[in-house]
């Protein structure tokens, strides 16, 4: 009997292994879609290629997101400021020359989950963001983030959709270009009324949009 009890408890033990490491890859390592939300994005690429050329999916992804996560709330041209922010870092060789390397960038750090299975491949390895210590306050600020489009905290579905849905559109013509940069070339910002970061004290701006404040300088 104790022999099988041990038996039970060391396929537990294997069994909270590997669903751990799934749940950090869905915790840490991506943007949980809903259906509805997913369906935009796919929709809105389908209707997007066969006018245009497609940048990467990948990239349009990265893009979208960060303009979602940042910029939600803001308007139209709220939202196509952090777009272009976020263009103005890729063309400037000071930043990544990817649109993921610069939404995602900053120190990471390996989940104990994987970090301690020393047979795992690279490429089965988690990182995750370190908590508050990345360039866009989304990404690292220890939250699940879901892009949520149906009802969710008071905000409506409708709400939540258009919001998605612009900020797929929004990427798309930043990308290729379809929208000019009414930044005037930040590459900063900030939203001022939450915070005043010390780097705004030298830095120029060049323009203030909604709940953000933009800026371009050195590093």
């Amino acid at each position: 009997m104790k022999k099988l009890v041990i038996y039970f408890f060391l396929i537990y033990l294997l069994a909270w292994k590997f669903v751990g490491v799934a749940q950090a890859k869905d915790k840490y390592d991506e943007v949980i879609f809903t259906e509805q939300a997913q369906l935009i994005f796919d929709t809105t690429i389908h209707d997007w290629k066969d006018l245009y050329e497609l940048p990467s999916i990948d990239q349009i992804r990265c893009m979208a997101q960060n303009i979602y996560f940042e910029a939600r709330a803001e308007s139209m041209l709220g939202k196509t400021a952090v777009g272009w922010v976020t263009k103005n870092r890729v063309l400037d060789s000071r930043w990544p020359s990817t649109y993921c390397e610069v939404v995602h960038q900053g120190p990471h750090r390996e989940s104990w989950k994987t970090k301690q299975d020393e047979s795992l491949a690279d490429e089965d390895r988690i990182y995750y963001p370190r908590k508050h210590r990345c360039q866009f306050s989304w990404y690292c600020d220890g939250e699940k983030d879901t892009i949520w489009v149906q009802y969710m905290n008071g905000t409506s579905i409708e709400t939540n959709a258009n919001a998605w849905r612009d900020s797929v559109h929004i990427a798309l013509d930043t990308m290729s270009n379809r929208l000019y940069d009414n930044t005037a070339g930040a590459t900063y910002y900030y939203n001022h009324n939450l915070v005043y970061p010390h780097w705004a004290k030298v830095f120029e701006i060049t323009e203030i949009i909604g709940n953000h404040t933009f800026m371009k300088g050195d590093h």
